[in-house]
This record gives C-alpha cells, structure tokens and sequence, in this order.
C-alpha cells in the first residue's frame, strides 16, 4: 500500500504503509501530517488513521489539524470556478514555489486540462467573434489586398467574405480543441529529458505542471508587446513548477527543459543555414 503524505504546503512524498510507520515513531512524520492513499475521497491526518492506532501517536492539536488542512494550490485544484480560475493565474504567475509546492501528489491530468480549456477557448472565442464584427463593419477594404494578391491560388482569391470568415473560425475553433492536447505530447518530451535526474512526479507531475503554465500565461502571451515581457517569466516558472513537482533542483530542470532544446533548436538553425549558403550539398 502506497500513501502520500505532506505536510501543507510541502509535499514529502510516497511511502509504504511500514515505512510511515517507522517515520511516526522516529519523529520523521508527525500526528498532524497529512495522508492519502488510492480509494480515499480526502486527505486525512496521520493521527486518524486506523493503521497507526497502535503505534501510541497523540492526536494532532487543533492548531496543527487547521494548518494540515490547508487548501491545496494553485486555486484550480479545490473546484471549478470562475474565481478559482482566475486565482490560478495569480497563484502561477505571483506566487509558483507555494503553489507548486500545494499542488496534491494525488490527481489525474483531467483537472489541469479542463483549466487549459478554460484559458485558451474563451480567448479564442472573443477573437472570433471581435474578426466577424470588423469583417460585417469593413470587409471588402480588409480583404482588398488579399483578393488583389496574384500569388494566391483563385480559390482563395474568390472567397466571399462570408466564406472568409467561416474558414477562420473552423481554423480557430480547431486550435481551441487540439491545442490543449499538445501538452500531451510537450509533457511527455518533458518527462523523458527529466529522466537522468530520477522526478519523483511522473508524467502526470509534467502535464500538470506545464499546464497549469502554460494555461496561465495563455492571455498575456497573446497581447502585443506584453507577451514578449512576459514569455521570459513564464519560462523562470515553468522551471519552478517542474521542479517543485518533481522534488529537483532547479537548475537541473533548467538544463533539461531550457539548455538541451536551446541548443538542439540553435544546431538546427545553423545546419539550415549553412546548408543553403552551401547550396544543400548538391553538384
């Protein structure tokens, strides 16, 4: 039997039933730290739990059960609502060690891809929505040029305004659906870099971490000039978040998740450029 124990805000890992045992008795774990194992619908003090009974553990103070019951971070993880939706990107972008930190050991990916969907549909929605009305208001003069353009094939010089429209929303009704999915495939990148270091997360401590991220800088990244402020943060906090959920130091996640692509996308532009000032090998 595998149990999770943390003592709020500080998750100290997975531990059989003996070795918790063990670690009460010697002062390791404490009366008020809290558990959870597969099955439990709640985490639940060390104290109460019917397999230590017998151990001789006083019953954790109320002051040390309030402070084991902290609420669990970021805001997303205690429930779906627009407050905690939007606590979440405050936790994230102000506060990442504490939240993650807070972030339960315990959970599938289904919560943070159900935020990730909640940050990045909306958005897209508005965008659709503010592109049709400028499109009802001045569509000829905004599509003049695209209908004027030569090197486009006819059938999208043709296309009616109507058309036009439809075409952009599909297109953008699409990313809304598939992009949060791709933190299925990022995550999984993640996780194999992390490998050497031994995290102690998983795969779903990657998904959840960068989701979470990635969910809550969605909006600023997309505002002209801010988003090129913003992006160096939210690559400081992704790094904060995987370390956090994966129990690493920072600067090994930094070398996985920052250096090795760094220097894999700038091989990758010089081999490009040197094989079309070279001609691409050819005679």
């Amino acid at each position: 039997m595998q149990i999770h124990v943390a003592r709020p805000p500080t998750q100290l890992g997975v531990f059989s039933q003996e070795e918790v045992a063990a670690g009460l008795q010697a002062g390791r774990f404490l009366p008020s730290d809290q558990a959870w194992r597969e099955g439990m619908s709640a985490w639940t003090p060390l104290s109460q739990w019917p397999e230590f009974a017998g151990l001789g553990i006083p019953s954790a103070p109320s002051e040390f059960a309030q402070a084991a019951t902290a609420q669990p971070m970021p805001a997303w993880e205690r429930g779906s609502s627009i407050g905690n939706y939007f606590g979440t990107i405050k936790d994230v972008a102000l506060n990442p060690v504490e939240t993650f930190d807070s972030l339960p050991a315990a959970g599938g990916c289904g919560r943070a891809l159900s935020f990730n969907y909640l940050a990045i549909g909306p958005v897209v929605l508005l965008g659709v929505l503010i592109f049709g009305l400028l499109l009802a208001v001045a569509g000829d003069e905004i599509l003049a040029d695209m209908r004027a353009d030569q090197n486009l094939n006819a059938w999208t010089r043709n296309l009616s305004t109507g058309a036009y429209f439809a075409l952009v929303a599909a297109i953008s009704v699409g990313f809304a659906l598939f992009a949060p999915l791709l933190n299925f495939v990022v995550s999984a990148a993640t996780h194999v870099l992390l490998l050497p270091w031994g995290p102690k997360g998983g795969y779903a401590g990657c998904f959840r971490a960068n989701s979470y991220v990635s969910g809550s800088f969605f909006l600023a990244g997309l505002i002209p000039f801010v988003g090129c402020i913003v992006f160096p943060w939210q690559v400081v906090v992704n790094v904060i978040a995987l370390s956090r959920a994966h129990q690493l130091a920072w600067w090994k996640v930094a070398i996985s998740v920052v250096l090795i692509p760094f220097i894999v996308c700038c091989g990758g532009l010089f081999v490009l450029v040197f094989d079309s000032m070279t001609g691409g090998g050819g005679p």
